[in-house]
């Protein structure tokens, strides 16, 4: 199978930004709907990539560039293999705007396995965007990286990258319907019985019009 291009395999480095002091916030205003929408979602889950924003909320450059200068976006830096992508994270002035969570440098605290998992999470609101069109992005509780509901129906999504055994059995006490989201088969394999009722899609299938895979009888099989 080829390597995802999330893959927890490929040499990343992350490179944050840094500031010697607190961010002033600014009195910019939100400037659309799309805007706000997006902001709040970028909040919610952590960072995510320029192209990803481009799919999702139809940003262009110059309403990114805009934003950074506002200080409602903040670019990092992140390294894979000798390829430089550039991701994004809130900044005080969306905070402070939508009543979201934000510390000086918090991004400083992440781990590649979380960085991987917020930007594997958006890549999969492009593929159900393009399928699915409507739906909205929450937040979820650890270990879920975010939440997705369509209509009346919500799902929480977990994003598997390097090591399982931290997560924990309440898995299988999830208060809504489970995603999961894994490079190959053979990584979410030993969560088969936490996962019973999950639906399990591969980082591969994002870029297609995907199916899902359910279990039966400890199988994971494209209903």
């Amino acid at each position: 199978m080829k390597t995802s291009p999330f893959s927890i395999t490929h040499e990343w480095t992350f490179k944050p930004a840094s500031f010697p002091e607190e961010l002033v916030p600014g009195y910019a205003p939100l400037r659309a709907a799309t805007e706000a929408d997006g902001l709040r979602s970028l909040g919610l889950i952590g960072c995510m990539g320029s192209v990803q924003m481009g799919r999702l909320f139809q940003w262009k450059r110059h309403q990114v560039r805009r934003m950074l200068a506002e200080k409602k976006l903040i670019q990092h830096l992140l390294l894979k293999n000798k390829n430089t992508i550039p991701i994004y994270t809130i900044g005080p002035r969306t905070a402070q705007l939508l009543n979201l969570e934000w510390s000086h440098e918090f991004w400083r605290t992440w781990t590649m396995e979380q960085i991987l998992s917020h930007l594997v999470f958006f890549q999969f609101c492009c593929a159900m965007r393009d399928k699915q069109k409507a739906f909205q992005i929450h937040a979820a509780p650890y270990p879920f990286t975010g939440r997705v509901e369509i209509g009346a129906e919500s799902r929480n999504v977990l994003v598997i990258r390097g090591d399982t055994s931290y997560l924990p059995a309440s898995l299988r006490h999830s208060s809504y319907p489970i995603i999961v989201i894994s490079e190959s088969l053979e990584a979410v394999m030993p969560l088969n019985e936490l996962l019973k009722e999950a639906k399990l899609l591969l980082d591969t299938d994002l870029k297609q019009d995907y199916r899902f895979y359910r279990q039966i009888k400890g199988e994971w099989v494209i209903k």
